[in-house]
């Protein structure tokens, strides 16, 4: 959506069912570029799909993980710069760091906000709840956030009392199984 200098969220947004259906992070970069041709949008689109496949495949800290793991790549150098930054902040509250660095929907912010979100939390629910309470663009961080923890703790993170609460989610879960 939008040109090159549109740096949202909506390519992940849009790929995110192909990339829990295909459990592929190799032809992620095509489908975002269908939605999104901002090189920005694509690059920390792309991070997020990585954190999401190392929480799928078992890795306890995916932050972490990715951090090490791309610290000395070109391409994702801004990507670790700002979750290191994130990382010094963790003491602050979510609404500050929100507001310092990121409460709309552009990249880089965020993406820096949810993983602050993610950092500061220990759970689903606690970490949904903080970024709604931010404000802002809640919903482009809150739709990472919550695939982090389902990929990172299972499905049943999600609150019983949040699912029954959509009209369709019976039959959704019927169909997911």
């Amino acid at each position: 959506t939008g040109g090159n200098k549109v740096h949202e969220s909506d390519g992940f947004c849009a790929a995110l069912p192909f990339f829990l259906y295909s459990r592929s992070v190799n032809s992620i970069k095509n489908i975002i570029s269908l939605v999104s041709t901002s090189k920005v949008s694509i690059k920390y689109g792309l991070a997020k799909f990585h954190l999401l496949d190392f929480a799928l495949n078992g890795k306890k800290d995916p932050i972490s993980f990715f951090t090490r793991k791309y610290k000395n790549n070109a391409y994702f150098k801004e990507v670790v710069q700002g979750i290191k930054m994130v990382k010094r902040l963790k003491s602050k509250s979510h609404n500050y760091v929100v507001k310092k660095i990121g409460i709309s929907c552009r990249y880089p912010g965020t993406f820096n906000s949810a993983i602050h979100a993610i950092i500061k939390s220990n759970n689903y629910k606690s970490a949904i709840l903080s970024t709604i309470r931010a404000g802002g663009c809640n919903c482009s961080r809150s739709n990472f956030v919550g695939s982090y923890f389902a990929a990172l703790k299972g499905f049943k993170t999600i609150p019983t009392n949040w699912i029954l609460k959509c009209l369709h989610s019976r039959k959704i879960i019927s169909l997911s199984k």
